[in-house]
């Protein structure tokens, strides 16, 4: 199959369709004239008349390329456009405007800016990203356009968008929601060569969008043609010639290691084999099919627990996925796509022997961490009467997280009396999931209807649900974690003089927690695409309303949030009216649900435990427990709480506003500039849960309930930090909960700040688009991510509780917590593109010049309200008063072969990434104090680095 170069391009854009599945054609021509687009792949047709005017839209259009046809100034002509997902293209524009000269892709045309949108989204083409050398992921994809970060690596490897965190983004592939819902943390595999197209919105989408406060990325997947193809490829990044991160060592303590990389070992097989045409000879035009086969074999070791254990990890389960296509008749179309990204990881871990740089093979400790499943999606588009576009979806995905170990009945021991903190024996991972199996079943229909009233109007309307499932059973490998410490110099832990004798002291965890948990969603959306003046002006005036509802493990429900009105408006104006210059402008309100993780951790059966002892001896690995020191803290009960008890009763939705403005101009034929300005701002309206024992007792004893105290009891309630929290509670404690127990405790007495995210941001980028020759991107992006709350997880300490990270667990915690958050990078200058050199040579470049993270200090606190229970989570000076990692520069190039006597069927590649192996340090240890209260020797030492140089070999067949 020949190669068909599709342009990257940033517009701000009205999205388009359902989902953004499919894109369309507009122009000018000739008044009363019949214009129809023809699908050069599969032959579907859609024909409409232009208006008295001569404008006209044909909407609802798969992507791919097309043969239009019209008439113009009385004479018959023909183009061929490609169309991209969620995007317009200009075809025709008539003879008073002076219509873009449009570069060639393939054969076909594509306009550099698209006039009738308003949304900040840059379009990637499957093929284009062939030719630059970035990872084979959507996060490299997203990571290419300006405004995006890579998240912290506790995360995996995840993108930031315009400063919100890693897990407030949402994943499309045909229309339907793959995000994982437990955590927002990433979602279903799909590989590249299953994908068509990506469509990365970096802000400003339109209505049909919603439970995202990050960024969106919408993919479409390969589909069948008239024409049967076939073909494999293979992808390999050997463990030969890769480098290695530095290793690290305490204080010049070469003995024993905190970090050792030296032995690191990666090696990485991706094999595709494909096929597609249509299903039968006889069903050209109707019938089409695409499938792939993927096997997938890597292999990862690494020496771990201060170069005392060795781990090995391995995966060789493929993936498949098939795609068909039914055209029954011209303006209809049916889809079915159906995947399966199951994945099974098998973890080996053995004792090392670190000064002989050995493997003994003692103490295997064997894991299974379990990854996707199967996902199905089905759709039909129908257009009626030229004017009436109807689209229905229905989609259900079923995802395994469940991880499990050999060891899992046994205790889990970690030792840090030494300094390093080293495995002693039970699950490595201490928390092990027996069953953790999410389920989605989605459905949604989308109307849009086109009419001229004062211009032309495009009135848009959707109603979408979602019946999603998290089932969980979890616990503590054998139940309890010990941790041992070293008594500090003040001899006291937990508060108390630990007695002597005695070899140190520990921690004593248990936790346990299981059930099923229900999320409800659902949203409608209104949107008039009214475009005027000529088609100058276009104006995007939407509105959104979300609702959704969480059930408890009990099935019963403990939030419903409804009527979250979220108006997305935006503006496009053609400034001088030759289509070379637009100006835009775009406000929108995005709404965050509670995520299932909130379900499974605040409303279901949770048990979490804390107790300090004194260790008087180890024998056999396990404590023999002395003294106890101080009181238990009781996280959690174990029993399903009374939902009145712990959510907020005028709890408000969670939001984020965002402007956007900016302009976007051409300069010749193939070189745009584009400047925009967005801020997005969280001021008060977040979710998270607060201990409110204090609370609770203030009120008690102002209301009638002198003699109780509320002190050591850990309750949490779900809430709006710095807003009043309505809840009831036994205060009388007989057991059951009255009318009179209803309490308000009032900001005051709660103590908590509100929870604010402010995200300011100036890019510039200029883009040179595919002429046969080359392509380029630049782009430099000014800007400033600053509050207390970095949205639903924490970077700080790694936590992914989406909605219940420890920020706002106590009013202590958020002292000095403003700052400049996780995700703020200051700096960012990025560059790709590609140059041909020849017929048979490629190459691909791919640039990254970024300021460093904000670093933080952590340490212990004598908390007002839960004592030492939290350890050293407090900020010791205002967020980001450490200063900044350094900036870091990342070189990429590609190297792309396609040989004459392959004839267009062979290519064969080179990728080199961080050409100059830069090691810069992306992450150091912030926590300054231990639990026990002595000095943290690890603090200020790297614990994460850029990527070091590694190269990746292809090789493909395309018949």
């Amino acid at each position: 199959m020949a190669t068909v170069l599709a342009l990257t391009y940033s517009v701000t854009s009205n999205t388009v369709y359902a989902q953004s599945t499919a894109g369309a054609l507009y122009g000018k021509v000739s008044a009363g004239s019949t214009i129809t687009a023809e699908s050069a792949d599969t032959g579907f047709t859609r024909t409409v008349t232009a208006a008295a005017d001569g404008n006209f839209r044909i909407g609802s259009l798969p992507p791919g390329n097309y043969k239009v046809t019209f008439t113009q100034d009385g004479q018959p002509v023909t183009k061929e456009v490609s169309v991209s997902i969620g995007s317009n293209t200009l075809v025709g524009s008539g003879s008073e405007v002076l219509e873009l000269e449009k570069f060639t892709v393939g054969g076909s045309t594509v306009n550099p800016i698209d006039f009738g949108s308003a949304e900040a989204v840059t379009i990637f083409n499957e093929k284009q990203i062939d030719l630059l050398p970035v990872a084979r992921s959507t996060t490299a994809v997203a990571l290419l356009a300006p405004g995006t970060t890579l998240g912290d690596s506790a995360f995996g490897n995840l993108a930031s968008f315009g400063g919100a965190s890693v897990a407030e983004n949402a994943y499309y592939v045909n229309g339907m929601n793959i995000t994982n819902f437990r955590n927002g943390l990433g979602g279903a595999t799909v590989p590249f060569e299953f994908y068509n197209q990506f469509e990365v919105k970096t802000g400003g989408y339109s209505a049909e969008f919603g439970r995202s406060t990050g960024g969106v990325i919408s993919s479409t997947t390969k589909s069948g043609s008239n024409e049967y193809h076939a073909g494999f490829n293979v992808y390999f990044e050997a463990d030969a010639g890769r480098e290695n991160s530095p290793d690290v060592y305490q204080n010049g303590n070469t003995a024993t290691p905190y970090i050792y990389n030296s032995a690191d070992y990666r090696q990485d097989l991706t094999a595709n084999v494909y096929a597609s045409g249509p299903v039968l000879p006889m069903l050209r035009n109707k019938l089409f099919f695409y499938g792939l086969y993927q096997i997938r074999d890597f292999k990862r070791e690494d020496v771990v627990s201060s170069g005392g254990r060795h781990s090995t990890i391995t995966s060789d389960d493929p993936f498949w996925g098939v795609k068909l296509d039914f055209y029954p008749l011209d303006n209809h179309h049916f889809e079915f796509t159906m995947f399966s990204d199951e994945e099974t990881e098998l973890g080996k871990e053995v004792d090392y022997n670190f000064a002989n740089k050995t493997i003994t093979g003692t103490n295997l400790s064997e894991s299974f961490t379990y990854f996707g499943g199967d996902t199905k999606i089905a759709r039909y588009t129908g257009t009626f009467f030229e004017n009436l576009t109807v689209s229905a979806m229905w989609g259900e995905s079923t995802q395994n997280r469940t991880a499990v170990s050999g060891d899992d009945l046994i205790p889990a021991v970690y030792d840090g009396r030494s300094g390093s903190l080293l495995y002693v024996q039970g699950n490595p991972d201490i928390l092990y999931e027996d069953a953790a199996i999410d389920t989605r079943e989605a459905k949604r229909l989308d109307l849009e209807y086109s009419f001229n009233l004062f211009g032309a109007h495009r009135l848009r309307a959707g109603y979408d649900i979602e019946e999603n499932v998290s089932t969980s059973l979890a616990q503590y490998s054998g139940g309890v974690y010990y941790r041992y410490y070293a008594i500090p110099g003040s001899g006291l832990i937990n508060g108390v003089t630990v007695p002597t004798p005695n070899v140190g002291a520990v921690r004593v965890r248990k936790y346990s927690n299981s059930g099923s948990f229900q999320v409800k969603s659902d949203a409608w959306y209104v949107e008039d695409n009214w475009t005027l003046m000529n088609e100058r002006l276009n104006l995007r005036l939407g509105l959104r309303n979300e609702s959704f509802e969480n059930l408890n493990g009990a099935g019963d429900q403990f939030i419903k949030v409804t009527g979250q009105k979220a108006p997305r408006i935006a503006a496009a104006y053609d400034l001088t009216g030759d289509k070379k210059t637009k100006i835009f402008a775009n406000f929108g309100r995005y709404h965050l649900p509670i995520a299932s993780n909130t379900n499974v951790r605040l409303a279901g059966g949770e048990f979490f435990t804390q107790e300090w002892y004194a260790l008087t001896a180890v024998n056999n690995n396990l404590p023999t427990l002395g003294a106890k020191l101080g009181s238990t803290t009781v996280f959690s009960s174990g029993q399903i709480p009374d939902t009145r008890t712990i959510v907020d009763l005028d709890i408000k939705p969670m939001y984020q506003d965002e402007w956007i403005a900016g302009i976007q101009h051409t300069l010749n034929k193939d070189l745009t500039l584009k400047v925009a300005f967005t801020t997005r701002q969280i001021n008060g309206t977040a979710i998270d849960d607060m201990i409110v024992d204090h609370a609770l007792t203030y009120w008690a004893q102002t209301n009638g309930f002198g003699g109780y105290s509320a002190a050591g009891n850990n309750h949490y309630v779900l809430g709006n930090p710095g807003r009043d929290i309505r809840t009831f509670w036994d205060f009388n404690e007989d057991g059951d909960i009255s009318a009179n127990e209803e309490a308000v405790l009032t900001r005051d007495m709660l103590g908590y700040p509100s929870a604010k995210r402010k995200y300011y941001a100036v890019e510039v980028a200029l883009e040179k688009v595919w002429n046969g020759k080359w392509n380029a991107q630049l782009s430099y992006t000014w800007s400033q991510s600053f509050g207390n709350y970095e949205g639903w997880v924490l970077s700080d300490n790694g936590q992914d509780d989406a909605g219940i990270t420890i920020l706002f667990d106590t009013p202590d915690l958020t002292l000095n917590s403003d700052g400049y958050l996780a995700n703020d990078r200051r700096h960012q200058f990025k560059a790709f593109g590609s140059y041909k050199l020849n017929s048979e040579w490629t190459i691909g470049a791919n640039l990254l010049l970024a300021s460093g993270r904000p670093k933080n200090k952590f340490g212990n606190y004598p908390d007002r309200v839960v004592g030492s229970a939290y350890g050293p989570d407090y900020f010791m000076g205002y967020r980001g008063a450490a200063g900044t990692s350094d900036w870091q520069f990342n070189a990429n190039l590609s190297f792309l072969y396609k040989p004459k006597w392959g004839k267009d069927r062979v290519t064969m590649g080179l990728d080199v990434f961080n050409v100059l192996n830069s090691r810069t340090v992306l992450e150091t240890v912030e926590t300054y104090e231990t639990s026990a209260g002595g000095l943290e020797p690890t603090y200020g030492l790297p614990n994460a680095w850029q990527r070091p140089r590694y190269f990746r070999l292809s090789f493909g067949y395309d018949y």
